[in-house]
C-alpha cells in the first residue's frame, strides 16, 4: 500500500503526464495516498562556461508551467518539487529524503534498443528504494 506518491513529469514532454498524471491520482484516491510531483530542471544551467545568473528563473518558469497543465487537469492541489541537477539523482534523492514508497513515471519513445527505456528511467528503477511504477506510452 502507498502512503506517498512521487510523480515525476517534464513539462516541455506531454507524455510523461498525458497518461501518468491520471494514474497517479487514481493511485493516491485508491490508497487515500499524498501525491506530490517533481521536475528536475537539467544541470546544464550550473554548467562555469554560462554567464552568472544564468537560469536564475528557471526553476518559476517550469513551476508555472506545471500548475498550469495541473489546473487544467483538476491537480491544481498536488504539491510540486523543482529540484535541479543529475535527473535521475535528484528524483532519487528526494525521494528517499521524503519517505516516498511510489514512484510514478513514464516511459518516452525512442530509438532500439533503448525504446521508452531511456537513461534515466532506467536508473530511477534499478536503484529507487520504492516500488516504481512505469507508466509505457
Amino acid at each position: 500500500m502507498a502512503t506517498k506518491i512521487l510523480l515525476t513529469i517534464d513539462h516541455t514532454d506531454d507524455r510523461s503526464w498525458k497518461k501518468a498524471l491520471p494514474l497517479a491520482l487514481e493511485q493516491a484516491k485508491f490508497y487515500g495516498a499524498e501525491l506530490h510531483a517533481v521536475e528536475v530542471v537539467p544541470e546544464i544551467i550550473q554548467l562555469p562556461n554560462l554567464p552568472e545568473g544564468y537560469g536564475s528563473g528557471a526553476k518559476d518558469y517550469v513551476r508555472g508551467k506545471i500548475e498550469a497543465i495541473f489546473a487544467a487537469n483538476d491537480a491544481a492541489h498536488v504539491p510540486i518539487h523543482i529540484e535541479q541537477g543529475s535527473v535521475y539523482r535528484e528524483i532519487l534523492k528526494l525521494a528517499h529524503k521524503e519517505g516516498f514508497d511510489l514512484i510514478i513515471i513514464a516511459s518516452s519513445k525512442g530509438d532500439f534498443p533503448n525504446y521508452e527505456i531511456g537513461p534515466n528511467l532506467a536508473r530511477v528503477v534499478r536503484n529507487a528504494h520504492c516500488t516504481v511504477t512505469v507508466v509505457r506510452d
